[in-house]
């Protein structure tokens, strides 16, 4: 299988998702929207891995690759190719399917516990997530479930952190952050920690979760096998 990855800052990577990739002997095709890309045609897109970025998915003034993507995310869907959002990802999902993004009420950044609802989740999903797990989160906007759809996964800061059909899933976390993006993330971002925030971790707090990364991990690559094939 071929996977086409969206990323739109050089320090969010595909963390874990890729691990998952190599490991599966899979393609990858990286699109860095920050290098200003050629897209690849949407008909050849196999499936969409779309990651997060600290821009808003309406940003078009300053971000002019924006419209495009959001076009493109659209279409991918619509012809039926599998399509995972990420945090950023997740909202041009939800916005491609006619919802709502918008600033949450809380910015939700660090590790924080997730409530999983198994029974809104298709039957081939059950029993993959934990009823309750802690994992990592980055985030400031968040979004509605679309028409139709089903959340299954929240928080205390959050209400709807994820939704999925038959080929698309959306996660406002960060399953796939290893320890180098955390770093990554905390090195990019120093001015969020200026202000105590009720959702807003210290960066002390975030760092040496290695057996709370490799628990995510686990869940992602049984979620990923289960979603994508391997």
């Amino acid at each position: 299988m071929k996977f086409t990855i969206f990323q739109h800052v050089p320090y969010e990577s595909p963390g874990y998702i890729l691990d998952w990739i190599i490991e599966n002997g899979h393609s990858i095709e990286e699109v860095n929207f920050y290098d200003h890309p050629k897209l690849p045609a949407v008909k050849s897109t196999e499936n969409l891995i779309v990651m997060g970025g600290p821009m808003n998915i309406y940003d078009d003034d300053e971000f002019s690759w924006l419209p495009e993507e959001r076009d493109f995310v659209k279409k991918a869907i619509q012809q039926g190719t599998k399509v995972l959002g990420v945090c950023l990802g997740s909202q041009f999902i939800a916005d491609a399917l006619g919802s709502e993004v918008f600033k949450n009420e809380h910015k939700e950044v660090g590790w924080f516990d997730v409530d999983v609802k198994d029974e809104n989740l298709p039957e081939m999903f059950r029993g993959i997530f934990p009823k309750t797990f802690k994992t990592f989160h980055w985030h400031g906007d968040t979004f509605n479930l679309p028409e139709g759809m089903k959340g299954f996964v929240s928080s205390k800061a959050t209400v709807n952190q994820a939704f999925i059909s038959k080929n698309v899933v959306a996660f406002q976390f960060h399953m796939e952050m290893n320890p180098e993006g955390v770093i990554a993330l905390i090195e990019h971002n120093e001015t969020l920690f200026e202000e105590d925030l009720p959702f807003v971790q210290k960066p002390g707090q975030m760092l040496h979760m290695n057996e709370i990364h490799e628990a995510n991990r686990e869940i992602l690559f049984q979620f990923l096998d289960t979603f994508f094939g391997k």
